[in-house]
């Protein structure tokens, strides 16, 4: 007799999802709890009256392969897309202008020299001080270091203020100052360790690209990301889904595992389980069971965001180039980018006379607008947008979310404080931790650790691939 192997999943996001569905595949009897009364975490697409509305991520990078494997296992391949050929490119909000950034970057370094030379953003000194990079030795001995110390050291300042910093900005929310290279993008790192120069490494990398299966770096899915969250809830067979149930603490219940107790009074008994929660719901719920864990989560930091759609009329709009624009920090607006939703994908508004737009509001402001009301951020990004990209219509519709946990940031000694909560965590059998927190905060990644998870809390339980869930004889 086999007797069923029972985990509970904390956290319906993508991670938590792809934990369940691993988990029920190998046999286990698996419960899936999720505090919202949606599945989805950061991926949240609304479909209202034939607009396509993508309040968190709108795309993933193709070249990294998860996703499209498991859009694969999903049959959604012929559901995949690329952004539109036509818009693509993106821009930075300068002193009062749109300025293309220069092609050929690879992350935040040019690959074409030609490109770099005929670009506005940078000055003269500036482009000068990034070829710099060519001739500069490589750093000795140094393991990781801040976004604004090792992009200044090899390609300068302008390039940190210009180009890095609202790049990066867009994926962590975060301060280059604080921000750690070697946790958030170890590639840059590598680059110069392996070739000394980046722009050498960049050139290399540029005549063996990555393969993205014919799509565009970034790419998409037709009916929108939560397209793709909807089939995969859809296929975890066997997993017992629960929205609008929240989890308040776990602790050991002896020889059976862990006791997880649920805000209505109520407990769940089970052999593992997964947390694929953010990190300051993580470190709570680890404050009894793994108070080391907890303590060192703690230190992971989180940045509320905001993002507010608008629809408008085409003829209403000055002509808009590129895919958006994304704005440095130090020129100090109120909103961090924006994303030109209807010309970056089709499909994404009822007709070619709407124009669909998202601006982003989050660094130091996101907590502050996290607060405030609907018609407040409507007034501070239609006033921005004003300024910025000359819009002056009034919009047809406007749709806001915030996310109140936010984006998670890779703060100087992350890896230090996730080794931490992983070697105590790694003590307990059956216990495991997963999701944007730890190592890398795209959905490729999130996918990953999702299985990487499972896969623990299996080997840790040797449940037995193939056996169904139940008992059986």
């Amino acid at each position: 007799m086999t007797v069923r192997t029972d985990v509970v999943v904390v956290g319906g996001g993508i991670t938590g999802l792809i934990a369940a569905r691993r988990l029920a595949d190998a046999g286990a009897g698996v419960t899936l709890l999720e505090r919202s009364r949606r599945l989805g975490g950061l991926v949240t697409t609304d479909h209202d009256d034939g607009f396509v509305i993508e309040a968190g991520a709108d795309s993933f990078v193709a070249g990294k392969g998860s996703v499209l494997a498991l859009a694969r296992e999903l049959g959604l391949d012929d559901q995949v897309v690329s952004s539109r050929p036509e818009h693509r490119g993106s821009y930075v909000w300068w002193d009062g202008s749109l300025l293309p950034l220069p092609g050929g970057l690879l992350l935040i370094v040019p690959s074409r020299i030609r490109s770099l030379l005929g670009s506005p953003l940078l000055s003269w000194a500036g482009r000068a001080r990034v070829l710099a990079d060519l001739v500069l030795p490589r750093s000795e001995g140094v393991e990781d270091e801040s976004l604004a110390s090792f992009v200044t050291r090899r390609l300068g300042r302008e390039m940190l203020d210009r180009i890095a910093e609202p790049l990066i900005a867009g994926i962590h929310a975060a301060e280059p100052d604080t921000i750690s290279l070697r946790a958030s993008f170890p590639r840059l790192l590598d680059m110069e360790r392996e070739y000394r120069s980046l722009i050498l490494a960049a050139r290399a990398a540029a005549s063996h690209p990555t393969p993205a299966h014919g799509l565009s770096h970034f790419a998409s899915f037709a009916e929108g990301m939560g397209q793709l969250l909807t089939a995969l809830a859809a296929d975890s067979r066997g997993v017992e889904i629960r929205t609008g149930v929240g989890v308040t603490g776990i602790d050991e219940a002896g020889s059976r595992g862990y006791r997880v107790s649920l805000e209505d009074g109520s407990a769940r008994v089970a052999d593992g389980v997964v947390l694929a929660t953010p990190a300051r719901v993580t470190s709570e719920l680890l404050t009894e069971l793994v108070p080391e864990a907890a303590n060192a989560l703690s230190g992971i930091h989180q940045v509320a965001s905001t993002t507010m759609t608008l629809a408008y009329a085409a003829e209403d709009l000055p002509p808009l180039s590129g895919s958006g624009f994304v704005v440095p920090s130090v020129q100090g607006r109120m909103i961090s980018g924006v994303s030109f939703l209807s010309q970056k994908w089709d499909n994404r508004v009822p007709g070619p006379q709407f124009v669909l737009l998202k601006a982003f509001v989050d660094r130091n402001h996101g907590r502050e607008f996290a607060l405030a009301d609907n018609d407040t951020v409507t007034k501070m990004v239609l006033d921005e947008l004003k300024v910025m990209v000359g819009i002056d219509a009034t919009p047809l519709r406007s749709w806001m979310k915030v996310f109140n946990e936010g984006l998670h940031q890779y703060t100087m000694g992350h890896l230090d404080r996730v080794a931490a909560a992983e070697r105590v965590i790694g003590a307990k059998r059956g216990l495991a931790l997963a999701g944007a927190a730890f190592h890398g905060v795209g959905l490729n990644e999130c996918i990953d650790s999702g299985h990487r998870a499972a896969e623990s809390v299996l080997h840790d339980l040797a449940v037995p691939v193939g056996v169904a869930a139940g008992e059986t004889h």
